[in-house]
């Protein structure tokens, strides 16, 4: 946490002492609780497991690429295991949104027409297309564990984020005049709107196909 916090506000985190640490993530420990509820475990001690093994060092490793890679340049990291995956949605907690989003995309226009890289990623995943008529909302809801970007390509559209458990609401308005994302973090509800008279165009990406009997999808209201 104190390193996520250091690089995502121009500080440099040093690692005092480089200990071997057994870690579980919050979301790991609320399902092993929530099963032994449901499973109706009833033993005097519980012990709940930890799920990785790693040096301070390997972690703080880890959060530089993201850092360097992600932070500073908008490039999602290769993401090799449920650990990464959990890390890395850690480290983003850490950023201030409002300040971060959108993010301007460079536009190349010659007499063939417009050419936008929306999304560069070492982690795979799927990228998807989508027209929205004017004035209809998409989304309204959140993930747990997805990684997800929004990229207006043309139109006009707004985007709305709303942290679970709180009541600000981050508005993020965006023209494809000039090609912008927004990323969504874990545990914030999410939506987008044509605020146009012409048809919306984004490219959409999330780091997993969707899977209809595990959806990490969350309806809830911005």
């Amino acid at each position: 946490a104190t390193f996520c916090h250091q690089l995502t506000h121009e500080e440099t985190p040093r690692n005092e002492i480089d200990g071997q640490l057994k870690l579980i993530y919050v979301g790991e420990l609320v399902k092993t609780i929530y099963d032994a509820i449901v499973n109706h475990t009833s033993i005097k001690e519980f012990h709940v497991p930890y799920t990785a093994e790693i040096r301070v060092s390997e972690i703080l490793k880890l959060l530089n690429g993201y850092k360097a890679g992600y932070f500073d340049q908008g490039v999602f990291p290769e993401l090799s295991n449920a650990f990464e995956i959990n890390l890395f949605n850690t480290f983003r907690t850490y950023m201030d949104i409002a300040r971060t989003f959108p993010v301007k995309l460079n536009r190349n226009e010659d007499n063939r027409g417009v050419f936008v890289e929306t999304i560069k990623s070492k982690a795979g995943g799927q990228i998807s297309f989508s027209t929205t008529k004017p004035g209809i909302t998409r989304g309204n809801h959140f993930h747990t564990r997805k990684i997800e970007r929004f990229a207006v390509i043309s139109g006009k559209a707004r985007i709305q984020l709303r942290k679970i458990g709180t009541s600000e609401v981050l508005n993020f308005d965006l023209d494809g005049n000039e090609p912008a994302y927004v990323d969504m973090p874990v545990w914030y509800t999410h939506n987008i709107t044509n605020t146009g008279e012409s048809e919306l165009y984004c490219i959409f990406y999330i780091n997993e196909f969707f899977d209809k009997n595990d959806p990490d999808t969350y309806f809830e209201t911005v």
